[in-house]
């Protein structure tokens, strides 16, 4: 069965492509959840009136995600957290955290799903993480994670401080 994809679909296609699929696999996936619909000489001219008019806005899209990708590459976000004296922190840095910072730091809305991060972060150090802000256009951004200093103070301050052991005093 020929049919139009409605979408573009990660390894089935892209938008206004026509496909020839199993009957089956048309009628009981595709096209009951609006991934395609079927390939008439009608649809296809609506398809393709749709295409012309999407090539617009795809252009602005790659507009903007270039002007974001030169505001974001090389950015370098420092991140101050409680940590062990062995570099492990005490809690992570999630996608989550990366975008809540990039958007107080630069005002730039970034979605966490776009950041390709594939664990939290929880140990100290330098971290490029990449972002896909629109098909192709990547950029990377420096992550930084620096132990909080007022808690390494108090840390070695403690460590000093002899150990003072209460007695009963003897009578």
């Amino acid at each position: 069965m020929k049919v139009i994809l409605t979408k573009d679909v990660e390894k089935i296609g892209s938008f206004g492509e026509v496909l020839i699929v199993k009957d089956g696999y048309a009628k009981n996936f595709l096209i009951p959840s609006g991934i395609a619909i079927m390939a008439t000489p009608g649809n296809q001219k609506q398809i393709d009136l749709v295409k012309k008019s999407r090539v617009k806005v795809e252009a602005k899209s790659i507009k903007e995600a270039n002007e974001i990708a030169e505001q974001l590459n090389g950015l370098k976000l420092i991140f101050k957290v409680k940590s062990s004296s062995e570099g492990k922190m005490y809690g992570s840095i999630t996608n989550k955290d990366i975008a809540d910072k990039i958007l107080s730091f630069k005002k730039i809305e970034v979605d966490r799903k776009k950041i390709e991060l594939e664990d939290t972060i929880k140990e100290i150090g330098n971290y490029d993480i990449n972002i896909k802000l629109y098909k192709d256009e990547k950029c990377t951004v420096n992550v930084v994670i620096e132990p909080d200093k007022k808690q390494a103070e108090a840390e070695t301050e403690q460590e000093e401080e002899p150990a003072v052991s209460e007695t009963p005093a003897e009578n």
